[in-house]
């Protein structure tokens, strides 16, 4: 199939969903909350399951956008096995509740070439509603449709992102375990990149890669940590690009950078960047708290 821009400006959905606090907790998991039996066991210990009292990851209201119904509702004729997650950015209007209905409505904002060999840039926003009509966020999500470029479409915006040439002020460094995109898979990314090894090794990597989602909520973890701890719902603002895959069972660093009183930048790198001078994979990051 060709490239069709006739989904451009149109909306899609409702596209609903329904969670209980055990949604929170898988969501939570699958970005390695509770990795050691104690870290970050706000998102994962609900206390008492009649009156459930979690904190919520705030990565949560990203799969209300990203997830398989969504990409293969809005089907503009791209190659199926060769999209990847580019990037995505969050904006939390309001609390998540401990369970709720979730209405999610996503438009096909706009498709850019980014020439031959580097594919279709596609990009789309969702807003998420709760049950009683709250508007509870706002997904900016990209997807890139490797063997799709060369289509005649215009060219993608610059969208420039400054990370400071200086020594980060926080770092935090976190093994990756071998199981997460297994647990973060269940917020209803089935992509077979994440579990199936010879869908994989096809693309020249040797084992399934993690979630580039569930990368972000590894990070959201961290910063939590690091600037506001205990109160993820102070967060207003992640944005990230997807710039290279991780296998699991690597050493990951969040690398986080204060410009301002309340945002920092970030980047999600190997623990030993340094000596590989490997690629990151997060970059040009931004993270905003009230």
């Amino acid at each position: 199939m060709a490239i069709s821009t006739e989904i451009v400006g149109k909306e899609f959905g409702p596209f609903e969903r329904d969670y209980t606090f055990r949604d929170l907790e898988i969501c939570a998991l699958g970005c390695n909350a509770g990795f050691d039996g104690k870290t970050d066991l706000q998102y994962v210990n609900e206390g008492d399951a009649e009156n459930p009292q979690l904190k919520v990851l705030p990565i949560f209201g990203v799969p209300l956008t990203v997830n398989e119904e969504m990409t293969r509702t809005l089907d503009y004729g791209y190659d199926y096995s060769g999209s990847l997650h580019y990037g995505f950015e969050i904006k939390l209007h309001a609390p998540f509740k401990m369970s709720d209905h979730i209405s999610t409505f996503v438009t096909q904002d706009a498709l850019y070439d980014r020439g031959e060999g580097r594919g279709c840039l596609s990009k789309q926003t969702g807003r998420s509603y709760s049950a009683d009509g709250t508007h509870l966020c706002t997904v900016e999500t990209w997807d890139v449709c490797i063997n799709d470029g060369g289509w005649g479409g215009p060219k993608p915006p610059k969208d420039i992102v400054e990370i400071p040439e200086c020594p980060p002020d926080a770092v935090i460094t976190e093994v990756m375990p071998y199981n997460m995109p297994l647990i973060y898979r269940l917020m209803g990314d089935w992509h077979q990149q994440h579990i199936d090894w010879s869908y994989t090794q096809q693309t020249g990597l040797e084992r399934p890669i993690a979630h580039g989602v569930s990368l972000g909520g590894f990070t959201m973890r961290h910063i939590i940590a690091a600037w506001f701890p205990g109160e993820p719902e102070r967060m207003k603002r992640f944005k990230t690009r997807i710039t290279s895959p991780v296998l699991p069972g690597t050493t990951l660093s969040t690398l986080m950078w204060k410009v301002g009183p309340k945002e920092i930048r970030f980047q999600l790198v190997d623990a030993d960047y340094l000596e590989t001078g490997a690629k990151p994979h997060l970059n040009y990051g931004i993270c905003e708290w009230e």
